[in-house]
């Protein structure tokens, strides 16, 4: 199985009203998730951009593995209900079994990793926890049904703590196009930004005590590679690098890598003589790689939207 969704940070100025509208009608579903995130000492599965947790949610337990996918916004992803012995007490948390993820797409690829390394269940371990009540329902436009969770809470490591207020948009059903539809009507009413970092990743870095992201790395693809592809192969460490700026946790390593990689993007979509506004915007961001509030404006998300649409396949859907 693979996961389409996008996630956006909440300004606090919208915290409150985007709270409201997600819970206008009463047909909203609360939840308190609290999750345990588990790792290699040496942080394998995080460097290999898997994230492995048990979490509660209300009164049961679910593991899941997340990994990899073939797209700007899809992960593969597996979810196994976890049953406790019938006597287990209410605050019980289960073991950790690899075998739950056994014969499918995300398991595969994290049992080839492990065993690459010499390594296996024996040498994972609890790395952070996170707290967080989720405020979810589902929404129908634009081709596609998409469920939007609110997640308010924190994330805990070795006695550190970082708060969280995200807002998600996953697709249930129908057009990815629709999805990116609908999640810019949010952007606009509530000043979301873009944020491609996990929860995961987040927490590893906090578990790990760093303030400051690696420089992702950027691929160049042939010339003769098709748009979109060549679009993604630009896009992912950018978007990387645009949440760094935008929560103002940039160094100017950071700051000069995206003034280099939104430079390469303009020049490509002037290249394939897409609508200008796209070229003149990457162009404009290429200079603005110092000042945070330029990539928390909507005409930032709105390009960003825009070309991860070019990245979809036209057949992409929720699956």
């Amino acid at each position: 199985m693979q996961e389409i969704e996008l996630k956006f940070q909440i300004p606090p100025r919208g915290r409150d009203a985007l709270a409201s509208t997600v819970d206008e009608d009463g047909a909203v579903r609360a939840v308190r998730l609290q999750a345990r995130y588990f790792d290699t000492a040496a942080r394998d599965l995080a460097g290999a951009a898997f994230a492995l947790r048990l979490r509660r949610e209300d009164e049961g337990w679910v593991q899941t593995l997340k990994g990899r996918g073939d797209g700007m916004m899809r992960r593969l992803e597996h979810n196994a209900p976890v049953d406790l012995p019938p006597r287990a007490g209410a605050d019980a948390v289960p073991a950790l079994s690899l075998g739950r993820h056994a014969g499918t797409p995300a398991g595969i690829a994290l049992a080839a990793l492990l065993a690459s390394r010499g390594l296996g269940e024996a040498d994972l371990a609890l790395q952070f926890s996170t707290d967080i009540e989720r405020l979810s329902r589902e929404i129908e436009a634009e081709g596609a049904r998409v469920e939007l969770a609110l997640d308010i809470g924190t994330i805990e490591a070795g006695g550190a703590t970082l708060p969280m207020h995200e807002i998600e948009f996953e697709l249930l059903e129908g057009s990815a196009h629709g999805l990116l539809a609908q999640s810019y009507l949010w952007v606009e009413a509530f000043g979301l930004w873009l944020d491609v970092r996990s929860k995961a990743e987040r927490g590893d870095r906090l578990a790990r005590g760093e303030t400051v992201a690696s420089l992702p790395e950027f691929v160049a693809l042939p010339e003769d590679a098709p748009f979109g592809a060549r679009v993604a192969a630009l896009l992912r460490p950018v978007l990387a690098l645009a949440a760094e700026v935008a929560d103002e946790q940039a160094t100017p390593a950071h700051q000069v890598a995206l003034t280099r990689g939104m430079s390469d993007l303009a020049g490509l979509l002037r290249e394939a003589g897409v609508e200008p506004w796209l070229a003149d915007t990457a162009t404009l961001l290429a200079g603005l790689a110092f000042e945070p509030a330029a990539w928390r404006l909507a005409d930032t998300q709105r390009l960003w939207l825009a070309l991860i649409g070019f990245t979809l396949p036209d057949e992409d859907a929720a699956s």
